[in-house]
């Protein structure tokens, strides 16, 4: 199932297809942020360097500070103890002392190594004292950064994860801007670092003009818009052709193919087919009357698209009008997002033959004959394939008989070449700068070296990330991160027991599926062995002056590498190519029941090895507990232990569940963003809510046993004396979710993300827990403590 969220356009133009997020595992693998969390580098929104020294220096100045107010309190008490009353605490915990600094605090427990000095700084910079936290704990912490943090022109929105990604580019932009080392580098690390400058070298791009654009469309049989009234009819063989020829360079166009994992029987992959995405990233844009700016918008850019490579302004403007039309009766046949979370009503298995019956407007066997008679495998009549919306792909099969077949090809193209626009010179791509800016609300391009870093870290992720791993990564975080999740998941345990309303057998079932997860954290280890790493890319060569070339050449492969898998079992040992390295996030694969944490997210401010453990648990740890439960959200449930798609639970239990998350659907429905007055979509989001309750409670809980088990409290943190370490872990849980947003981009977050705006992730988990409440007591009827609470697991 397809995600129809194109918000930043990529260097191939491929958009990220998959029935959730990625296709290749099958089933539905959620990520922990969003793809808009995704981060590249960013000067503009960063703290200059001076601002940075400085808050360090203000820092510094108050351990100082602290200290000798220590020692002064600690020798008048010894004086006079009499004289000592502890102050109850009051309602605002700002940082000049809303909660009081207790009495007893000595020198010893407070934490002034570099690692807590450095977080504590990060804390006090983000935080805003000014709002008691009570009544909007968002706020409270956040106010601060969103203040200081400005969106960079090339971005919608600008947060905690982008902060960090960018951090990671400029890290990755030093390790692959160095010469070829032939006695370091393996043969990947080498391809990628000549692919990185194929991209960089626009002197060479720029000096090829637009011939390679063109011999590219000659290959594919030419477009028709740029050929005029001159242009030759074309056929339903044409149409097909060109459908072929797209796929076999990993473009899904009208239909959204691929080899994935059979939920039902997830050891073995399947071809699947679902429908694909649309030009634009909401279904609605094409069909609501207050979004014909928009479509206008999106129509001026498909004009401008050809006009540029030669069209004729008059002729171009009947073809565009033709396909806009075309667009939005394909919009009305796609099935919106909300109605796709029931995966087994989303499930439909048949032989190609059946399919044929169903959609007999496609010779469904040719194409597939064609298309894996590219590597050799033979496809029958009775070959078995999985359709996620057979409603879709029958109103298909009517609209292709009825259109135009020019009107098809050009639609084809156009979606082909609208995403191909950053592989242009440099002179012809700001001409997508309006249509960016209207629909996602960016206002200019990154630099180029941020645009090819990207590039080549979602081309050729592994070997990228071998650089990243071997320079820059602890070896340790993976010992730790293993450590945390066996005690989160000892929480999720708890939390299965106390969930009155599971029937025993089911709970057991449940136990036993949270057991069976498995883990992956910070890179696959086979990356670190040249022959493992050579083979990933062995078919592909890249050259440091033919950037078109290599595009191709790596779509080609891409295409091929996953026809391949047809009659290849599903290896539960490997990495998914969507969770490399040097990615900031984290994954749950339902049909490998799998937990996958990329080095990427295995840094500041969500874990560092030199933080308190409250930070860890609020940081990593929360994102540990996420990931478990989303094997027990409202589409993760489906799937047993063993990542198969069947009913293991009592229909009793499941309206039960329903009941319990229609609660969290209907709290989270009731929040607006303010910034545009639109409301929080609680059924869309529902999964990511539920992971999120959950995963905060699984992280606390696993947190204060550890501080069972020391029989101590941890050092508190300079600057932030008053705040106990319980009040610290929410602190940082709510700064993983810091940003701003241009209202484009919320509006876009609001109609297709399936999380919740950051705001809210903390608000509303928050809410629900009382625990929270407790730590930094807030009075029963306050807006951080509601009287109703929705609780799932």
């Amino acid at each position: 199932m397809p995600d129809s969220n194109l918000q930043k356009m990529t260097m191939n133009g491929k958009s990220s297809n998959a029935k959730y997020i990625t296709a290749e595992e099958g089933g539905t693998q959620v990520e922990f942020a969003g793809p808009q969390m995704s981060g590249t580098r960013r000067g503009p929104a960063r703290w200059s360097r001076v601002e940075q020294m400085l808050t360090l220096a203000c820092l510094l100045l108050t351990i100082i500070v602290v200290v000798l107010i220590i020692m002064i309190v600690t020798s008048t008490a010894s004086h006079d103890k009499s004289k000592v009353s502890r102050k109850k605490p009051v309602l605002a915990a700002s940082i000049d002392g809303g909660y009081p600094i207790p009495d007893d605090l000595e020198l010893t427990n407070i934490c002034l190594t570099p690692g807590c000095v450095n977080a504590a700084s990060r804390l006090v910079t983000t935080m805003d004292s000014s709002v008691e936290p009570c009544n909007n704990f968002y706020d409270f912490a956040c106010g601060n950064w969103n203040k200081k943090n400005t969106i960079p022109d090339d971005q919608p929105s600008y947060n905690t994860f982008s902060k960090l990604g960018d951090e990671i580019q400029v890290i990755l932009k030093s390790y692959i801007e160095k010469d070829v080392d032939l006695t370091k580098d393996s043969n990947s690390t080498a391809k990628a670092k000549h692919l990185y400058r194929s991209c960089m070298n626009e002197t060479q791009i720029d000096s090829e003009g637009l011939t390679p654009i063109h011999e590219m469309l000659a290959d594919l049989g030419g477009w028709p818009i740029l050929e005029g009234t001159a242009a030759k009819p074309r056929t339903q063989a044409d149409v097909l052709d060109l459908l072929i020829k797209l796929n076999l360079i990993d473009q899904n166009v009208l239909i959204w193919q691929t080899v994935s994992a059979d939920d039902k029987d997830s050891s073995v992959n399947i071809i699947q087919l679902d429908q694909s995405n649309l030009g634009m990233p909401v279904r609605e844009y094409f069909l609501d009357e207050v979004a014909a700016a928009r479509r206008t918008v999106y129509q001026k850019y498909m004009h401008d698209v050809a006009v540029m490579l030669g069209a004729d302004a008059e002729t171009a403007q009947r073809d565009v009008e033709e396909m806009m039309l075309f667009e939005i009766e394909l919009a009305k046949i796609t099935i919106p997002s909300s109605e796709r979370r029931d995966n087994e009503e989303m499930y439909n298995k048949m032989t190609v033959g059946k399919l044929q019956e169903l959609v007999p407007e496609f010779d469904w066997l040719v194409c597939l004959q064609r298309l894996f008679g590219h590597v050799g495998i033979e496809i029958t009549d009775q070959e078995p394939l999985v359709v996620y919306a057979p409603s879709y792909l029958a109103g298909l099969g009517k609209l292709y008989q009825s259109t135009d077949n020019r009107v098809i090809v050009n639609y084809l193209l156009w979606r082909l070449m609208m995403n191909w626009v950053n592989n242009l010179p440099s002179q012809y791509r700001n001409i997508k700068n309006e249509y960016i800016k209207n629909i996602f609300g960016s206002q200019a391009d990154p630099p180029r070296w941020a645009e090819c870093v990207s590039f080549v870290n979602m081309k050729m992720g592994n070997a990228l990330g071998r650089l990243f791993v071997e320079e820059h990564f602890d070896e340790s975080s993976k010992d730790t991160a293993l450590e945390m999740i066996h005690n989160i998941r000892d929480s999720f345990y708890e939390l299965l027991d106390e969930a009155t309303w599971m029937d025993e057998p089911t709970r057991i079932v449940a136990k036993e599926k949270a057991d069976a997860i498995s883990e992956k954290i910070g890179y696959d280890d086979s990356i670190l062995v040249d022959n493992e790493l050579n083979k990933e890319y062995e078919e592909v060569e890249y050259y440091p002056d033919r950037y078109v070339d290599n595009i191709i050449t790596f779509l080609k492969h891409t295409a091929s590498s996953k026809l391949k898998n047809l009659r290849t079992p599903v290896d539960r040992t490997k990495w998914s190519t969507s969770t490399t390295p040097a990615v900031v996030n984290a994954f749950y694969s339902p049909t490998k029941n799998q937990i996958m944490f990329p080095a990427g997210i295995l840094q500041p401010p969500f874990y560092s090895k030199h933080f308190p453990k409250y930070l860890n648990y609020g940081g990593i740890g929360m994102v540990i507990g996420h990931e478990i439960t989303h094997g027990f959200d409202d589409r993760g449930r489906q799937y047993d232990k063993d990542g198969n798609l069947v009913k293991w639970w009592d229909d009793v239990v499941i309206h039960r569940f329903k009941e319990r998350a229609q609660c969290i659907i209907d709290q989270y429905s009731n929040y607006t963003v303010p910034e545009i007055d639109m409301p929080v979509n609680g059924l869309q989001t529902q999964g990511e809510n539920i992971a999120d309750n959950g995963g905060i409670k699984e992280a606390y809980r696993a947190y204060r046993k550890y501080t069972q088990r020391q029989h101590t409290q941890e050092k508190r943190l300079p600057g932030l004396l008053q705040f106990s370490g319980d009040q610290l872990f929410f602190i940082n849980f709510a700064q993983v979710w810091c940003g701003v947003m241009r209202p484009q981009a919320s509006i876009n977050r609001i109609m297709t993300g399936v999380h919740s705006p950051g705001r809210f992730r903390v608000i509303g988990t928050l809410q629900n827990m009382p625990e929270f409440s407790e730590a930094f007591q807030c009075p029963a009827g306050s807006y951080m403590n509601r009287k109703e609470r929705c609780s799932v697991w």
